[in-house]
C-alpha cells in the first residue's frame, strides 16, 4: 500500500508551488487573451453547436429537457447529445452576470484546475516526494490536447475531469474507508458518465469494486472490505445506473423523435470501415492525433512505462492491478470502437487521458515500492523540471498555433509540424474568409426587421450552427461543397418557411444552384462582404 503522508505545512506548500506553476503556465499559453475569444479554430461546429445549445435555454426559458440548437433540420431545433447540464448551468449564469461567452470557457477551466489539485492532493497523501506527484499531474498540464480543450466549450474535458476526480476520490475511500469520499466518487463519476459516456473508467473502478464487496467476493479477488452498511450503498448504485440508463434512453428517444440523429450517440467501429479509410485513419492517428495527446516525446515515455507496468506487474497492488486493467483495456476498445472518428476529431481523445494518469501512478508506485529513486535529488528534480519546460511550451505553441494568428511564439519555436502549420494557416484564412463577416451582423440583422425567430438560410457554412449561432438565427445550412456540387440543393428550402438568405461569400453568385433560386429572392442590404437577400414569397 502507498505510505501516508499527513504534513499538512508540507502539503501546503506544495500546494502554492503547483498554484504559481499553474499561473505560469495561464500566461504562458496566453489565455488571459484567448479566453475572450469567440468559439475559432479546431472544431469550430462542434463548439456552436454547444454554444447553442446554451443560447436556446437562455433565450426560449430554461426548460432541461427540452435542448435545442439553432439549426431546424430537427423538429424546432430539438436536439441533444451530452447531458445537458454545463449548458443549462452557463445559461443560468448568464442570467445572472449577462451573457458573456467567457463564462463557458471559465466554468470548463475551473472544472479541469480543481481536477488537477484533486489528483495532486490525493498522490500526495501516498507519495513520499511531492516531485513524483507533480510529474504526473504535469502529463495533465502540458498535453497539448488538454491545453487547447480544457478552456473550450467541448463537454469533453469536463467530463474527463469530473471521470478522473471520481477516481482519485474513490482511492482515497479505498485505503482510508472514509464513506464521504465513495458519495463524492459515485456523484462526480455519473455526472462524467452522463455528460459524457466516454468517460467511463472512473465510475467503473468504483461499481467493480464495490460489487466485489458487495458480493463478498473480497477473498477472491484479494480486495478491501469497504462497506459497513450495504443496503444503502446498493441503493445508491442501483439509482445511479439507472440514471445514466434513463439519460441515455431518453437523449437516443428525443434525437430520434426530432433531430435525425445530427448528434452521434452511438459507436462507429473499425470493422464497418473498409482498407482505404481504415489505413488512412491509422496514419492520422499516429502522426497527427495521438502526438496531440502527448507530445512525441512523452508518448514515447507513456509507452516504455506501460510496458514496464506490464513486466511488473506483481508489485502493485489489488487497486492498482485493477485500475491499470480496466484504463488499459478501455483505452484500447475505445479506439476500436469510435475508429471511424480519428481521421480529425482529436477531442475524442480526451476521456483517454485516464489511462496515462493510471500508468504514472503504478509507475511511480513500483518505484517507491523498489527504493528505485536516485539519492542525488538535485538531478532528479532537474530532470523533471527539463521535461516540465520542454512540455510546457510545447502545448503552449500547439495551442497557440490554433489560436492566435501569426503568434510570436510559433516565430522560433522548432518543434510545431509543417502539417500543424499549413492546418492552422488554412483555419485562419476560411476563418476570414467567411465566418468572421458574419460574427458581428445581428445588430444590423435587428436594424432591418430581422428578428430571431425568422427562418434564414446561411451560405456557405458546412455545419449546422457555426453562423446560425453567431447571427443568432433561426434557420438553415448550405455548405460550399454542397452548392457546387448539387445543383437542385437551394430549391428545396422554397417550400420551407424560409424568409431570408445571407450570402456570406458573394463569389457563390455565379453557381448554378445560387442562379436557380435567384429569381425567388430579392436583395435587402450588403454588409461588410455580407449580402442578404429576402425570398419574394414573404412580404
Amino acid at each position: 500500500m502507498f505510505k501516508k503522508v499527513f504534513n499538512f505545512k508540507s502539503i501546503f506548500r506544495k500546494n502554492v508551488l503547483l498554484f504559481f506553476i499553474i499561473v505560469a503556465l495561464f500566461f504562458l499559453n496566453f489565455y488571459s487573451k484567448t479566453l475572450f475569444f469567440r468559439p475559432s479554430s479546431i472544431h469550430q461546429w462542434r463548439q456552436t453547436d454547444c454554444l447553442s445549445i446554451t443560447k436556446n435555454y437562455y433565450e426560449e426559458g430554461m426548460h432541461f429537457f427540452e435542448p435545442k440548437i439553432h439549426f431546424q433540420g430537427p423538429k424546432d431545433g430539438k436536439a441533444v447529445s451530452e447531458f445537458p447540464i454545463l449548458n443549462y448551468t452557463v445559461a443560468a449564469l448568464w442570467k445572472v452576470f449577462g451573457e458573456h461567452e467567457i463564462i463557458y470557457r471559465l466554468l470548463e477551466y475551473f472544472l479541469f484546475i480543481v481536477a488537477v489539485f484533486v489528483v495532486f492532493n490525493s498522490l500526495l497523501r501516498h507519495y513520499k516526494s511531492g516531485l513524483m506527484a507533480i510529474f504526473t499531474v504535469s502529463i495533465l498540464l502540458t498535453s497539448p490536447l488538454l491545453t487547447y480543450y480544457s478552456v473550450n466549450f467541448i463537454a469533453d474535458v469536463p467530463a474527463f475531469s469530473l471521470g478522473i476526480m471520481s477516481f482519485c476520490l474513490f482511492m482515497r475511500f479505498y485505503y482510508s474507508k472514509s464513506i464521504g469520499f465513495f458519495y463524492g466518487a459515485l456523484i462526480l463519476g455519473v455526472l462524467a458518465v452522463l455528460i459524457k459516456a466516454s468517460a467511463l473508467v472512473g465510475l467503473s473502478v468504483l461499481l467493480f469494486f464495490s460489487i466485489i464487496d458487495l458480493l463478498n467476493l473480497n477473498r477472491f479477488f484479494g480486495t478491501e472490505k469497504l462497506f459497513k452498511n450495504k443496503t444503502l450503498n446498493i441503493l445508491l448504485m442501483g439509482i445511479s445506473i439507472s440514471l445514466i440508463i434513463a439519460w441515455y434512453r431518453f437523449a437516443i428517444s428525443y434525437n430520434d423523435n426530432n433531430s435525425n440523429n445530427i448528434f452521434l450517440l452511438t459507436v462507429l467501429p473499425i470493422w464497418e470501415m473498409d482498407e482505404e479509410q481504415l489505413f488512412f485513419n491509422l496514419k492520422m492517428l499516429f502522426n497527427h492525433l495521438f502526438p496531440l495527446f502527448l507530445n512525441k516525446a512523452m508518448l514515447f515515455l507513456f509507452v516504455v512505462m506501460v510496458v514496464y507496468v506490464i513486466t511488473k506487474f506483481k508489485r502493485l497492488n489489488v487497486f492498482l492491478k485493477f485500475s491499470f486493467l480496466f484504463s488499459g483495456l478501455y483505452f484500447v476498445f475505445y479506439l476500436l470502437f469510435f475508429f471511424q472518428v480519428f481521421s480529425v476529431h482529436d477531442y475524442y481523445l480526451n476521456n483517454l487521458m485516464i489511462f496515462p494518469v493510471i500508468t504514472f501512478i503504478c509507475t511511480t508506485h513500483i518505484i517507491l515500492e523498489t527504493n528505485f529513486i536516485p539519492n542525488n535529488k538535485l538531478f532528479l528534480r532537474s530532470i523533471v523540471a527539463v521535461i516540465f519546460v520542454f512540455n510546457a511550451f510545447h502545448a503552449s505553441a500547439i495551442y497557440r498555433l490554433r489560436s492566435i494568428k501569426d503568434d510570436k511564439l510559433n516565430v522560433w519555436y522548432p518543434f510545431v509540424s509543417e502539417d500543424e502549420m499549413k492546418l492552422a494557416n488554412y483555419l485562419f484564412w476560411d476563418y476570414g474568409n467567411s465566418i468572421k463577416k458574419i460574427e458581428n451582423l445581428k445588430p444590423s440583422l435587428r436594424a432591418h426587421a430581422i428578428k430571431r425567430e425568422d427562418f434564414v438560410l446561411s451560405i456557405p457554412d458546412q455545419s449546422f450552427d457555426i453562423s446560425l449561432y453567431f447571427m443568432d438565427q433561426k434557420g438553415y445550412t448550405i455548405s460550399r461543397d454542397h452548392l457546387i456540387n448539387d445543383t437542385t440543393v437551394a430549391d428545396r428550402f422554397l417550400t420551407r418557411n424560409v424568409k431570408y438568405l445571407v450570402l456570406s461569400d458573394t463569389n457563390l453568385k455565379n453557381q448554378i444552384a445560387f442562379k436557380r433560386i435567384s429569381s425567388h429572392i430579392e436583395p435587402l442590404y450588403s454588409r461588410n462582404g455580407v449580402q442578404v437577400f429576402k425570398f419574394k414569397n414573404w412580404h
